[in-house]
């Protein structure tokens, strides 16, 4: 990485085998606005798939095209072995299984422009649609412009590096690279580079088309099932602490708040663990990071009885003792008789309003019914619905499978709208969680209810 500048930009895109997908990737790079200034790199990765051959066609025919081969070393070895092939001001990144906007580089290279903006931070569209992350919440109110992470923390939850664009000469004045031989090498190369800007420009818009994999082999599908993410990730968290204190006291905590939120699936996941996984091994340094944040910072994440009884054993160093032997989180007695009604224990998240939430149980049947209320009193689907919403759900746990229960919660979020669908599941463990979507404030779901009882055995089936 130079900072010479015969090209516009530099798109530098890791392969290792993508040729499925890499048509309409290739297609998608060759319209791009610009493309014949734009100095593009692709990495092969040590691909066995026939991937070489079709990046080899595609650079033979554009001369502005370089490829680049090597052993298979992942993404991180194979971002950094084309970043040292740079000769452009700015910098992109792409992978190969995804899709590009015929003007997103264009447009975030003429965000960068105005203001010699030291990175870039656009919005991209999921394939299929889902909600991604609090990072979302910075988009929607038109472009501007970010001198102090700490003015926008929930920008630090946007870690990829395929909606950025970064300067070359601030690259280099940062000495950034990528890790390699670990996952989540994004964030390692992106949060930093977020803190460090002078200047980052947020684009509101789409730039790029992230595809999920039908296969289910996205890293991100595969998060928690792959043994190895558990310390990996645990290691970025505390990097991320560390880096933070550096900048400052506000800086310091938005990295605590990006900690406290990332690492809590891998938390919740701690007891199903991958077999693989020492987690003894691990319990000292996930000790070491809840030791360091702030209690107010770990209760904004809860979103339920469990994680918080999770988070403070983790922060007191007995999260060993919980996993040895978890204690319910309902005593055993507390499963009602036949047809009595119950109150339903709600987390920090909800709070009850007029008729309480109850639940009871009908032979096979749990029926919910009452009505509740957002703590932050902001509606639980946009901002048109109403903060206060009835429930009424009827879960048959004889009709259900058998590992996870699931049944369908109707609510009503005005007098008079139609009903949201919600979901009312069982684990096997028999804990009970009723799940709203948010869309507004809290993007995705949050597990509003949870409780434990024995769970009657479902009725064989004649």
């Amino acid at each position: 990485m130079t900072d010479t500048r015969p090209y516009d930009a530099a798109l530098v895109v890791p392969c290792f085998d993508v040729a499925e997908y890499l048509p309409s990737f290739l297609a998608s790079v060759a319209a791009l606005d610009g493309f014949d200034r734009t100095q593009v790199i692709l990495v092969d990765d040590g691909s066995t798939d026939g991937t070489l051959e079709l990046l080899a066609t595609f650079a033979g025919r554009h001369p502005h095209v370089q490829l680049v081969s090597q052993s298979h070393r992942g993404p991180g070895a194979a971002r950094n072995r084309g970043l040292r092939e740079v000769r452009a001001g700015h910098v992109a990144f792409a992978d190969a299984d995804d899709v590009l906007v015929p003007d997103g580089l264009s447009a975030m290279l003429a965000s960068a422009r105005h203001n010699d903006a030291d990175v870039v931070v656009a919005d991209f569209t999921n394939v299929p649609l889902r909600p991604y992350g609090r990072w979302k919440r910075c988009f929607g109110a038109g472009d501007r412009c970010v001198e102090r992470i700490a003015d926008l923390p929930d920008l630090v939850f946007s870690a990829s590096v395929w909606n950025k664009l970064f300067s070359v000469p601030f690259l280099l004045r940062t000495k950034a690279v990528f890790p390699e031989g670990v996952l989540f090498e994004d964030a390692w190369f992106s949060i930093p580079a977020l803190l460090a800007a002078r200047r980052v420009n947020l684009l509101d818009r789409s730039v790029y088309v992230y595809r999920q994999r039908g296969d289910g082999s996205s890293i991100m599908d595969s998060l928690r099932r792959n043994a190895g993410n558990y310390r990996d990730h645990l290691n970025l968290n505390l990097h991320l602490l560390e880096l933070g204190t550096q900048y400052g006291p506000e800086v310091r905590r938005v990295m605590e708040r990006y900690a406290a939120f990332t690492y809590l699936g891998f938390l919740r996941r701690l007891p199903e663990a991958p077999s693989e996984l020492d987690v003894a091994a691990l319990l000292p340094d996930v000790h070491r990071l809840y030791r360091g944040i702030r209690e107010d910072v770990l209760r904004e994440f809860v979103a339920s009885r469990r994680d918080a009884v999770l988070q403070t054993a983790a922060k007191a160093d007995t999260l060993g003792d919980w996993l040895a032997a978890p204690r319910s989180l309902l005593p055993e007695e507390s499963r009602p008789a036949d047809g009595k009604w119950r109150e339903l224990p709600l987390n920090p998240a909800v709070t009850v309003h007029d008729d309480p939430p109850r639940y009871r149980l009908v032979g096979d049947r749990v029926e919910l019914r009452g009505t509740v209320a957002t703590a932050d009193g902001h509606g639980f689907g946009s901002r048109w619905t109403s903060s206060t919403t009835p429930i009424s759900a009827v879960l048959d746990t004889a009709l259900s499978p058998d590992r996870t229960r699931r049944g369908v919660a109707l609510l009503q979020t005005l007098p008079t709208s139609t009903l949201n669908v919600a979901t009312l599941r069982i684990s096997e463990g028999g804990v009970l969680m009723l799940s709203l979507p948010r869309l507004e404030v809290l993007p995705g779901w949050a597990d509003l209810s949870a409780m434990t009882w024995p769970l009657p055995e479902p009725v064989p089936s004649r």
